[in-house]
Order: structure tokens, then C-alpha cells, then sequence
């Protein structure tokens, strides 16, 4: 992503790299970089300590460089972790090949969800040992909260029709989790409150398309979560 308008002192552009968030992962997405010393650099560190810390069954390296790897709604059901572990490896080697080629200097690093622990480690706040570990503990403290059955979904929205069409089916569990764009909001809740949503969105019209997700991130659902990852982090 670069920003065109000036720097503050008249310079050049700002670069800004962006993190994606789950929606990073696709089987076989590096088969073609697997070689990269940066790309297989990273691969090999994620799986190594994933393995140390014992909780996942699923080689990174396997999923991001063999297309006939499991697909995200599979892996999401069999292995979370490693579907975590894979978006946030995804995203980090991408991102080693990028900072490589980049002209001018990437000025700075954004993360989109769990993107951010991409966008920490891509900036170098901290180790790629420590991201893995970190998205060790939110699989724990997920796994530990017994959320009930919850997920995201996108629509052709703005915020405001989304916030509205809510209101008016009558959806109160039902939340905004992400604004992406002016024509892209996703909605968070409960999954039969999503398909009213969805069925509702589409009497209009309106596309309202599932998404891969382990829950209904960005809502109060995972409020505890939130701060016992907070306190961890602290």
C-alpha cells in the first residue's frame, strides 16, 4: 500500500505495508518462493518452535508449499492452530520477500486482526519464536472459553446499511467486526443470527458471503479472551 500524498517534510512517498489478517492463508500459497533463503528461513523457524511448544500436528512448511495441502475450511476444523500458525507464517515470509524488493524503504507496518502479530514481527518488536508462542497461548485461552457456535460474515455493505438492515431483523447479537471498505463490511454473532442476516441481505439484493473463522472475532463474545491475552501480554 503507498501513500501518495507527500511527506511531512516534502520527501518521497510513504510505503505502508499491510498484514492481512485469517483470510492469509491458501494451500500451496509459497510453493513457488519455497526456496527464498528469507521464505524457508521463516517456514523452518515457525515449525521448529511450533513443534517445540508440541501443540500443533500440521507442518507449516507443508501447507504453504504444497497446493494439495488441506483448504482453510478444513484445516480450520481439524487443526486451528496450525491454520493460525500458517496464516501468520503466510504473512511474515511475504512480507521478508517484499522488504527485500522494496525501493523506496517500507516507512511503516500495519496488521489487520491477527495480522498485527504479523506486523509486530515484520517491524521487529519481536522474534518470530515470539509470535508463534503468543498465538500458542490465544489457541489455549479460545480453546478454554467454550465459545458457542459463532462466525463472521462479509456483505457489499457500508457500515451505516449494515448497522440498519441489524436494527431492523431485529439481531441485537449480531455485530460490526470490520469495516474494510466502503463496500465491504463483515458482521460478527451467533450462526444462526448470521443466517438471518445473510437470508435477509440477500431478499436485497446484497451479496452476504460466510467466511472462514474459527469464531466471531472482533465481538463481545470474546471479551474475557481479550483480556486474559492482554494480561499475558502484559
Amino acid at each position: 500500500m503507498t501513500d501518495d500524498r507527500p511527506a511531512p517534510t516534502g520527501g518521497t512517498p510513504r510505503t505502508v505495508l499491510m498484514c492481512p489478517g485469517q483470510g492469509a492463508y491458501l494451500p500451496g500459497a509459497l510453493r513457488h518462493l519455497s526456496g527464498v533463503p528469507s521464505v524457508s528461513r521463516v517456514l523452518g523457524t515457525v515449525d521448529a518452535h511450533g513443534t517445540a511448544l508440541g501443540s500443533t500436528r500440521t507442518p507449516v512448511g507443508r501447507l504453504l508449499t504444497d497446493s494439495a495441502a488441506p483448504d482453510p475450511d478444513l484445516l480450520l476444523r481439524t487443526d486451528p492452530l496450525a491454520f493460525d500458525l500458517a496464516t501468520y507464517a503466510a504473512v511474515v515470509a511475504s512480507a521478508a520477500v517484499l522488504l527485500d524488493l522494496a525501493t523506496p524503504p517500507v516507512h511503516a507496518v500495519l496488521g489487520h486482526s491477527v495480522g498485527d502479530l504479523a506486523a509486530l514481527t515484520v517491524a521487529g518488536v519481536i522474534t518470530i519464536e515470539q509470535g508463534v508462542r503468543l498465538l500458542h497461548v490465544r489457541d489455549r485461552l479460545l480453546r478454554d472459553a467454550a465459545l458457542p457456535a459463532a462466525g463472521l460474515l462479509a456483505t457489499d455493505l457500508s457500515a451505516e446499511p449494515a448497522a440498519d438492515l441489524l436494527r431492523a431483523e431485529g439481531l441485537p447479537q449480531v455485530r460490526i467486526a470490520a469495516r474494510n471498505a466502503p463496500g465491504q463490511t463483515v458482521l460478527a454473532g451467533p450462526d444462526d443470527q448470521l443466517a438471518a442476516v445473510r437470508s435477509a441481505a440477500r431478499a436485497l439484493g446484497r451479496r452476504a458471503t460466510p467466511l472462514t473463522s474459527r469464531t466471531a472475532y472482533h465481538h463481545p463474545l470474546l471479551a474475557e479472551v481479550q483480556r486474559a491475552f492482554r494480561r499475558l501480554l502484559r
